[in-house]
């Protein structure tokens, strides 16, 4: 079971156990507000689920990035046991029934790993290799789409870097910053499987739509830079 259905599932049944407890010994019996309760708490449920929807659920053990999917491409980087990584693309099952796996990682860049030192940090991911040891995992600062007239650019001095991943999706992506005015300006858009970073600075939000066949655009998250840089998943 996922985070998504265990806090819907929650919602449902904290509704139903509180809905009783609060009627207990009176003569409410107002199925519709019963009904209003629930929805309410099903939609917290969601919105906590949104809320973890940029983590990177993947990690390496540590070792050797390479150009393509086995030992006998040439070391392109190193990954520290705990770095997070973005799954691209998973290839032919290799030695001992892992698979090699097409990755994103640091900042974008793009090369294989072996499954067998790639690992789940929160769940098991079928090709890999049990739970991550380490998280090194860092996100940054999100908010809500709500929020998003209450957003601008700030003066500042701190730079930083937010990558910006998309995973497994068929959505496509645009990314905006919102200048010292509040205002969007239109910076790049992302295809599934794609990546880029924005340097930039702390006090700078960033705006993200999801991009629908049609060509419309709804917007999916607001986030802001660390001191230290940042990765920040889209699906």
């Amino acid at each position: 079971m996922n985070c998504c259905s265990e806090i819907v599932l929650l919602a449902q049944l904290f509704s139903k156990d509180l809905w009783v407890h609060i009627t207990q010994g009176t003569n409410v019996k107002d199925k519709k507000m019963k009904k209003y309760f629930a929805s309410f708490l099903f939609g917290f449920g969601l919105l906590a689920c949104q809320s973890h929807a940029g983590e990177l659920k993947i990690g390496s053990w540590g070792g050797n990035v390479r150009s393509g999917p086995s030992t006998e491409y040439p070391k392109i980087g190193i990954l520290k046991n705990g770095d997070p990584v973005v799954l691209l693309k998973k290839q032919r099952p290799a030695r001992d029934g892992f698979n090699w796996f097409k990755i994103a990682y640091r900042n974008g860049r793009v090369g294989y790993q072996w499954g067998g030192i790639l690992c789940g940090f929160n769940n098991k991911v079928k090709g890999t290799y049990g739970l991550c040891e380490n998280d090194n995992r860092s996100t940054p600062r999100s908010y809500e789409c709500s929020d998003l007239n209450q957003f601008r650019s700030k003066e500042a001095k701190r730079k930083t870097k937010i990558t910006f991943f998309v995973g497994q999706t068929d959505n496509s992506f645009k990314i905006y910053w919102l200048d010292y005015n509040g205002s969007k300006k239109a910076y790049t858009s992302l295809e599934p499987g794609t990546n880029w970073t924005a340097e930039t600075y702390i006090s700078h939000p960033w705006v993200v739509y999801r991009v629908s066949a049609n060509g419309n655009e709804s917007c999916h998250s607001i986030v802001k830079g660390k001191k230290s840089s940042s990765q920040w998943l889209l699906r």
